[in-house]
């Protein structure tokens, strides 16, 4: 449990003009991939009844995604948040969408099942490390709220992917798996953009003689940016 100091720092950082306005639509993106993880699992498994195939579609979309991450990293640096990110989140929607239809019922082509998770990953938006970028422009280690923001970033964002498997959850007895990956395209879609929209993502850093980075660390969760 935080301490009563923590809370009202946590409150400090929230409170700060344009803190929400890219939080919120960040964690409402990044609750896809929250979904997505368990719902390429089931959904593979359900079309293909193969756990190879399975083994190889989750494969392919966590090392496209990871080998990738500098180059997606280097697009938003280059050209802005807003004219990278917008693209990517609509993109990857597209393939989450495509794979969602290929897997609603069984029978789809095995190479297809590996294929669409593979493309996903090369344009799956980096939501974890440009929300810790932005922190990062907001805070300039005033009054130490940049760590206390990167704080609240991690316990928000566990709970998020706490979360995504619940959702999942109450949508399976309703709905095929397959869903998961649609409504993942969806809370994408829905995040990605207002955080490319928030005045804070679209404003440059200047450069000082080097190039600013967009954190390429981790992904945004166990198999996701």
């Amino acid at each position: 449990m935080s301490s009563p100091h923590g809370a009202d720092s946590y409150r400090a950082v929230l409170r700060t003009p344009g803190a929400v306005r890219f939080f919120a639509p960040a964690m409402l993106g990044r609750l896809s991939f929250g979904l997505l993880g368990l719902a390429l699992v089931l959904s593979v498994t359900a079309a293909a009844d193969s756990y190879a195939v399975v083994g190889a579609a989750t494969a392919a979309y966590g090392a496209s995604a990871t080998a990738l991450a500098p180059a997606r990293a280097r697009l938003i640096d280059r050209h802005g948040m807003p004219r990278a990110l917008v693209p990517m989140a609509f993109l990857a929607a597209a393939g989450l969408l495509a794979l969602a239809f290929l897997t609603w019922r069984p029978g789809a082509p095995a190479w297809s099942l590996i294929a669409l998770p593979a493309l996903i990953g090369v344009v799956i938006p980096p939501l974890g490390p440009v929300t810790r970028t932005l922190w990062s422009r907001l805070f300039h280690d005033r009054d130490g709220l940049r760590q206390r923001a990167y704080s609240l970033d991690s316990v928000v964002e566990e709970a998020v992917f706490l979360a995504g498997p619940l959702l999942l959850g109450a949508l399976l007895p309703f709905a095929p798996p397959a869903a998961g990956l649609a409504g993942a395209a969806l809370l994408l879609v829905a995040g990605a953009v207002p955080l490319a929209g928030a005045p804070l993502a679209r404003r440059r850093p200047r450069r000082r003689g080097t190039r600013p980075r967009t954190a390429a660390r981790r992904p945004g969760g166990p198999c996701c940016p």
